[in-house]
């Protein structure tokens, strides 16, 4: 049961950081916008938008391959630091700051942001004491015989479904203008 609940957070918390980084790299602009917003300075700026979504990557591919117990600690010491990087924003410009975390640049409240962390904290905590040293994918091997066609139809539908989402929504963009 332990076992189980340690492989769901530790699935759950790759998940949240893959997304994290990959809506960055699809949005840049958006996640460049909400960096400003934080009051860094002009020199801290471009090098925080280009680390904090590799490094979010890194997480998540540690706990799938590297080591989960690793990603998991790797993971609890970025949300630490992101909590402080929004309480010292909160300090300097009052409730409301710009987040570009998950994807396109929105305001939200500094509490909603910190519950985020705490969230991802918890499943990180959960890992760390209770997951396998190894990544969760470590013991998968590729699709072979009978397994290639299914497995290969599957990525094409992901995809296919990622693609039309994006399209989905740059036609959305397109008719609020």
């Amino acid at each position: 049961m332990l076992a189980t609940l340690a492989f769901a957070a530790a699935v759950s918390l790759a998940g949240m950081f893959a997304w994290a980084a990959a809506a960055k790299a699809i949005w840049p602009a958006g996640w460049r916008g909400a960096v400003g917003g934080f009051g860094l300075g002009r020199r801290a700026e471009p090098l925080v938008s280009v680390a904090v979504p590799v490094v979010e990557l890194g997480v998540a591919l540690t706990i799938l391959w590297g080591g989960a117990r690793a990603g998991a600690a790797l993971a609890l010491a970025l949300l630490a630091a992101f909590s402080a990087a929004v309480v010292r924003a909160r300090s300097l410009q009052g409730d409301r700051l710009p987040c570009g975390c998950f994807g396109r640049a929105t305001v939200r409240d500094y509490r909603m942001m910190l519950a985020r962390n705490v969230l991802g904290g918890g499943l990180a905590a959960v890992v760390l004491l209770a997951g396998a040293r190894e990544g969760i994918l470590e013991g998968s091997v590729a699709p072979s015989g009978p397994e290639l066609m299914p497995a290969a139809l599957t990525c094409l539908g992901t995809v296919l479904a990622g693609w039309t989402l994006w399209r989905a929504g740059g036609l959305r963009r397109r008719g609020r203008r």
